[in-house]
């Protein structure tokens, strides 16, 4: 038999523990090396900071198709794994050849826990209808976009 006490303390538990996880989940895509691509970057420094992940967009990749309102992507990254998901990203360059937009594409994932990890980091949306999140410290714009059975997460920075 479980007492009140013993149900409490394992709920408490459980709730720290799916904390744990969702802080490590949220802190991870800081770590990723596309993270580090600043905007303004040359298609030729995406390849470096990727250590050559970086490829020519195909027309049969999910992730080079731009993003509504979006640039089209010429550099992109097949098979990543951020917060413990499958990923892919991409790379669009304005027309003087620098990085104007990132996109990363969870195929399978849910709208609800990507927006969820995005308001534990960033905090509540600038526009709630939109998913629109502003990030000061990197000056970028982040927007949770539903794509197919998954979620795609658009970049781009706060002045082009």
């Amino acid at each position: 038999m479980v007492r009140s006490g013993q149900k409490c303390y394992v709920g408490i538990m459980r709730s720290l523990i799916l904390a744990l996880i969702l802080a490590t989940a949220a802190a991870m895509p800081a770590h990723a090396w596309w993270q580090y691509a600043e905007w303004g970057f040359t298609p030729s420094q995406i390849a470096s900071a990727s250590s050559g992940q970086a490829v020519p967009c195909r027309a049969d990749a999910p992730v080079c198709t731009p993003p509504p309102g979006g640039l089209q992507p010429s550099l992109f990254v097949e098979r990543l794994t951020m917060v413990g998901m499958p990923a892919s990203a991409s790379f669009a360059f304005d027309g003087s050849g620098k990085l104007a937009q990132t996109v990363v594409l969870f195929p399978d994932s849910e709208p609800a826990l990507l927006v969820g990890l995005l308001q534990g980091v960033h905090g509540k949306p600038t526009d709630e209808v939109q998913r629109v999140w502003r990030d000061e410290r990197r000056g970028t714009i982040i927007t949770a976009v539903p794509a197919g059975r998954g979620t795609m997460l658009v970049y781009r920075p706060t002045e082009r």
